[in-house]
């Protein structure tokens, strides 16, 4: 069990306090097809100690989970932190202005370091959560009830499946009249309707907030942040690596939220349209709190971002007025952001991007197979077809004018597709990823093809019993959600990949590996160097230094995308705690010929 010593804090200036809790993924696999296993003893698996001897003397102790039972996401792994524990912690304290609010999670500071700490209980606690760390706030939420601590839930899990708490914890809820679950975003409104009724110990089971983002969340002084994750992939450049990654951090921030598309895979497909409208900050309110950031002076821990929309180029018109804001202000940064590759076909929207900081594209390529890219609904499809190119040709093109911005590219693929092929460990339709993407010189974010809760595809496959582990309301469901990060497929594999789990896994893995390599990586990162120092920012074009930074940014972001393979391997290969994937996976497979392929394979991750 992890032990920290956490230092008192400035909350305790205030008369209360909240928590702000951003769950981590658990290891919960292993238990699917565990008849003996329910929810409540999620809380004895992860601490080591039987749920019904908690009390109000040792609660603490069962809010501070064994971290050898819990996994890195691929944001830690690239060191970036969730936006929206930052921003409901900053609109908390602007709902009620005498109180502070402290962020936790289960590695750096957990719920019940910082109640121990603080030597009081928080007001509430609030959590946001997406599927994978679900279960985790589950066995939080059991804990806190226990002991009267309210709580309050949101996220995009409990927004498209707001029944999972009543169907998984709601009976063993002594004080149900204690957590509440907030539909939709947390706007002002609503958090001020939240606060308000905690005081008055009258809280609502569910709220429906409206407005994605607005202005003004930011800055609070009374929020008390986590210590930063160290970027270890930096460690990957030679000698000054080890050295650079102790000073960098990695900032959060999004002009806006929201998305006009209903694509069919996505969590919020089903949500009605009111609940997922773009909404846009001012271009003064995202530009301004990036520049406070930089109010005493430019270094390493306020200069690298990530700005977090699905896709930039949904901003549209407001996108430009963002841009034009960020190249006029005294702001100097380098971002990582996701977009879609239409970028490419509009020159001005690129110069604008590049000149305000961009320096690494996240774009979903998802296949190289048109018929991969139907499936799931691609709309750039059309635009292949009425040019007459496969996608590799499409992509190509554009993605080499993208570099030649001085902007580095990684692709989203997607595995276990109906036209992937898998003849061998050799031979599989991922070696063709492998070939393009060393071609064009970009990294590469794996992903299985899964159907993620609350999507219409989600719902189908409900429908048409595609669901490998269960559908919602089972134990096998629930521990399934771990996997609900897209690391491995929770639907019925095609019969091109023998309907296998370990193999889509494999393809994945193979995949990300060779790409992921230390010398596939630091060519790329030296290729895209030198195109960032011929095409530097607007800051770039002023100073030497500034446009050093500007080629550094270019060959950092390239090796955080390689921490995917770091990702992977942690995920694959078993621990004295925890089955890895490759032998989990080689466990439950029936077809004999696959496994007879894969048992030396094997060896090596047990």
């Amino acid at each position: 069990m992890q032990k920290k010593s956490i230092k008192r804090s400035r909350v305790n200036n205030f008369d209360k306090y909240y928590i702000m809790y951003d769950p981590t993924i658990v290891e919960l696999m292993d238990k699917i097809g565990n008849d003996h296993f329910g929810v409540v003893d999620i809380v004895e698996y992860l601490t080591g100690k039987k749920f019904e001897q908690c009390n109000k003397s040792n609660y603490t102790t069962f809010l501070t989970f064994n971290t050898n039972l819990l996994r890195k996401g691929m944001l830690k792994h690239m060191a970036i932190e969730p936006y929206s524990s930052y921003y409901i912690a900053n609109q908390i304290c602007r709902a009620d202005q005498e109180a502070g609010v402290i962020l936790a999670d289960d590695n750096r500071r957990t719920i019940g370091q910082i109640i121990d700490r603080e030597g009081r209980k928080p007001a509430a606690v609030f959590i946001s959560v997406i599927s994978s760390n679900f279960p985790a706030a589950c066995a939080a939420i059991l804990v806190l009830n226990r002991v009267g601590i309210p709580v309050v839930i949101g996220g995009i899990h409990v927004s498209t499946s707001p029944n999972d708490i009543e169907t998984y914890i709601g009976r063993y809820l002594p004080r149900p009249e204690l957590v509440s679950q907030v539909i939709g975003a947390g706007d002002l409104s609503t958090m001020k309707d939240i606060i308000s009724d905690i005081a008055r110990s009258d809280m609502k089971k569910e709220y429906h907030g409206e407005t994605p983002i607005e202005d003004g969340v930011w800055g609070c002084e009374r929020v008390e942040e986590l210590p930063k994750i160290t970027p270890y992939f930096m460690n990957k450049f030679p000698v000054i690596g080890p050295i650079v990654s102790r000073f960098i951090e990695t900032n959060v921030s999004t002009p806006f939220l929201g998305c006009p598309y209903s694509c069919s895979f996505c969590s919020i497909s089903s949500f009605p349209k009111e609940k997922r409208r773009f909404t846009s900050r001012s271009p003064e309110d995202f530009t301004n709190e990036l520049v406070d950031k930089q109010k005493n002076g430019i270094n390493f821990k306020n200069r690298f971002y990530f700005i977090s929309p699905d896709n930039l180029l949904v901003g549209g018109k407001k996108l430009h007025d963002v841009l034009d804001k960020m190249i006029e202000s005294p702001l100097a940064i380098n971002y990582a952001a996701q977009i879609s590759i239409e970028v490419a076909d509009d020159e001005k929207l690129l110069e604008k991007l590049r000149l305000s900081g961009a320096s690494h594209f996240f774009i979903g390529l998802e296949s190289l197979d048109v018929r991969n890219l139907e499936y799931v609904g691609k709309n750039i499809v059309s635009r292949m077809k009425k040019e007459g190119k496969t996608p590799e040709e499409f992509y190509t093109g554009r993605i080499k004018k993208i570099q030649d911005y001085g902007i580095s590219v990684h692709g989203a693929f997607m595995f276990g597709m109906p036209y992937d092929y898998f003849n061998s460990l050799e031979d599989h339709s991922g070696k063709h990823i492998v070939e393009f993407c060393k071609k064009n010189k970009i990294g590469i974010q794996p992903t299985c093809l899964s159907h993620l809760p609350g999507s219409l595809d989600f719902i189908k496959g409900i429908e048409e019993n595609e669901l490998l582990y269960g559908n919602p309301g089972s134990m096998d469901f629930f521990c399934s959600l771990t996997i609900a990060d897209l690391t491995e497929s929770n639907r019925t594999i095609p019969d091109a990949l023998f309907n296998s789990p370990l193999v889509a896994f494999y393809m994945l893995y193979d995949t990300m590996k060779r790409i992921g390599a230390y010398f596939n990586t630091m060519g790329l990162a030296y290729s895209i160097s030198t195109k960032a120092w011929k095409k530097p920012t607007s800051k770039g074009f002023l100073t030497l230094k500034n446009r050093m930074v500007d080629a550094f940014a270019g060959v950092g972001f390239q090796l955080g995308c390689s921490a995917y393979y770091e990702l992977y391997k942690e995920l694959a290969t078993s621990t004295p705690s925890v089955r890895g994937a490759f032998e989990r996976l080689y466990g439950i497979e029936k077809n004999p010929e696959i496994k007879k392929m894969f048992r030396k394979y094997i060896e090596e991750f047990i």
